[in-house]
């Protein structure tokens, strides 16, 4: 019973929300760090936690990323913490710019879920989630995936091999080097 009236209250209040040209009573911009996983995976953990926020109290949060230098595969999920402690009212997907709406991706938004995907070429993107807390000191979190390209991901490694055959012959070099100094003194 009580998840039905959280619904149906969440539901009001997104709709008071979006339809509400207040300024939102939290609001922020965020740069993602990627983590770099095995292979060609680059992964951007973010989210919100609102400590301070009250039932009622809206939202506008921009994410920005920076993509893999070549055209690539790029996904995003954002979720509540807890189920029914806030909605979601508005997605975009824009250029680094916060301002050119980027078409690359297809969005999608339920007041429990924000997600998209697709192929999106190198440079800066904003993720911008709005919404309604729910509950107080609700948050949400998100995770963004990218396929580093095939070229780019072999260009590292041979740039890690040339390191490594680099590192060996300076070794060996070095180690050649007292036993030719000893030849000399004789």
């Amino acid at each position: 019973m009580k998840s039905i009236k959280q619904t149906l209250l969440g539901l009001v209040l997104a709709t008071c929300a979006a339809f509400a040209s207040a300024t939102p009573t939290f609001s922020d911009t965020f740069f993602v760090v990627p983590d770099f996983g095995p292979a060609t995976t680059q992964t951007w953990n973010f989210g919100v936690a609102e400590p301070g926020a009250m039932s009622g109290d809206t939202f506008v949060y921009d994410f920005l990323f920076n993509t893999p230098p070549e055209p690539a595969w790029f996904e995003f999920t954002a979720f509540p913490d807890l189920v029914g402690s806030l909605a979601f009212t508005d997605l975009g997907f824009f250029a680094g710019d916060f301002v050119t709406p980027i078409d690359a991706l297809a969005l999608s938004l339920t007041s429990e879920l924000a997600s998209g995907h697709g192929t999106i070429t190198s440079g800066t993107y904003d993720l911008r989630l709005a919404g309604t807390f729910l509950v107080d000191g609700a948050g949400f979190t998100g995770q963004a995936l990218s396929d580093i390209p095939e070229p780019v991901s072999l260009a590292l490694m041979g740039v890690g091999l040339a390191g490594m055959i680099g590192a060996r012959r300076r070794k060996a070099a070095a180690a050649a080097e007292p036993e030719h100094a000893q030849g000399l003194s004789d």
